[in-house]
């Protein structure tokens, strides 16, 4: 579990993230099922906790839900925190998150402690991509 300073640190960014975005990013914790079975295709073990990017629907919505979820993964990482952006590898669960009318989903971002904290991923040379 995410200790209550973490938690704090984060729904205070959040808050300012939403308030400066006009969005509606919400902190779901220990809940097991958004990152689970088929929709983890294996790239996610043991995910309780992620934030639902979301916001009313507009032409610039996912401007600003990359904009300020790497905000939040940036300052997640600062707290010690691994992140990993999904954009189509989840589970809505219902219950876990409130949406407004006219509001969507634009990706979620699980968030804890990684196995492995070290290890460097590969990545593909400017050239490969």
């Amino acid at each position: 579990p995410l200790s209550s300073e973490i938690l704090e640190t984060l729904q205070k960014e959040i808050a300012r993230c939403n308030r400066e975005g006009h969005l509606h990013i919400q902190l779901v914790l220990n809940e097991r099922k958004g990152f689970s079975g088929l929709f983890a295709y294996g790239a996610f073990s043991g995910v309780e906790n992620y934030l639902v990017m979301a916001g009313e629907k507009a032409d610039d919505l996912d401007e600003r839900i990359g904009y300020y979820g790497e905000r939040l993964v940036l300052l997640a990482r600062q707290l010690g925190l691994g992140t990993c952006w999904a954009g189509l590898s989840y589970r809505k669960v219902k219950g876990t998150y409130r949406l407004e009318s006219g509001e969507k989903i634009g990706c979620m971002i699980a968030l804890g402690y990684p196995d492995d904290p070290g290890r460097k991923l590969k990545r593909k040379s400017v050239e490969e991509v």
